[in-house]
């Protein structure tokens, strides 16, 4: 899941929140506009089209400390925070749906009103009870502040990935774990730093990010992941180690920005790097600080 550049200007001209930068992701899985038997990345977005502004849902009341947080249950049914029995993800409601014909694929963001309620924190012993999950491990000696965002901003900007329109953050102290659950069809990210986030001068988040697509309701239910590094690359900022795995393939970063089947300097052309999982239950494994 690679944001461009083009889409980034395009999105400034539509009067929403994004920064034009060079630096960040090219391109948009292919998945609203293409079909392939694999798991694929979006094309250049579409020519620019007279749209009127976007208009963000009503506010709603969160906890000052984190941005879109979610309620957290009091008993503790494993490792991490948040949830510790199944919840619904936008208390049961259905959630929006956009279509391919928007500038991009807007996917699962959460219901009216309720943005970002397709992503949640969940203790370790009932992520088997949700389809979409995402193990984080803290392989180092340092805690991790980490983000999480959908690609899809708040205001319907492509801009859920600047500080400020996550949709929550955690910690993730040294040798810890944390789970997070996604409703099907979202498309987002997250990215980690040591004792804080890593971000650009334009308030972008860098570091090293895991990018994930959910059940691509466009792409036959397809899922999708991957590392990448090219933000912190394309601005000279640290790189560090990130992992991620499932069903058996991994897209690596290592600390200063080797790796393999991730995005790294220089790659913001390249496409069908990541993970390519068919449809069906889906746990990423997620190694923060990883070293090899």
């Amino acid at each position: 899941m690679k944001i461009s550049t083009t889409t980034l200007l395009l999105a400034a001209a539509l009067g929403v929140a994004a920064h034009p930068s060079a630096h960040a992701h090219r391109h948009l899985h292919r998945s609203a506009v293409e079909k392939r038997t694999d798991f694929v990345m979006a094309k250049r977005p579409a020519p620019v089209v007279p749209a009127k502004a976007a208009v963000a849902p009503p506010p709603v009341a969160v906890p000052p400390t984190t941005p879109f947080a979610r309620p957290q249950a009091s008993q503790p049914s494993g490792s991490g925070t948040g949830a510790s029995v199944y919840t619904p993800f936008c208390g049961g409601k259905p959630s929006k749906r956009a279509t391919a014909a928007e500038i991009s694929y807007k996917g699962n963001v959460g219901t009216p009103g309720n943005y970002g309620c397709n992503m949640m924190l969940i203790q370790s012993g009932i992520a088997d009870k949700y389809d979409y999950t995402a193990t984080f491990t803290n392989a180092g000696s340092q805690d991790q502040a980490c983000a999480c965002w959908n690609k899809i901003g708040a205001d319907n900007g492509i801009n859920g990935f600047f500080k400020g329109n996550q949709v929550f953050n955690f910690n993730l102290p040294a040798g810890g774990k944390q789970v997070i659950a996604a409703d099907a069809n979202t498309q987002g990210g997250c990215s980690c730093g040591p004792g804080a986030l890593s971000l650009t001068n334009f308030g972008q988040f860098a570091g090293s990010w895991v990018e994930f697509d959910f059940g691509n309701q466009s792409n036959g239910g397809w899922s999708g992941a991957d590392a990448s590094c090219l933000v912190a690359a394309k601005n000279g900022l640290s790189i560090p180690g990130l992992n991620v795995c499932g069903s058996g393939t991994c897209s690596t970063i290592y600390p200063g920005g080797t790796g393999k089947n991730a995005y790294l300097a220089g790659m913001e052309d390249a496409d069908g790097v990541g993970l390519n999982l068919p449809a069906g239950k889906i746990n990423l494994q997620i190694t923060v600080d990883y070293r090899g």
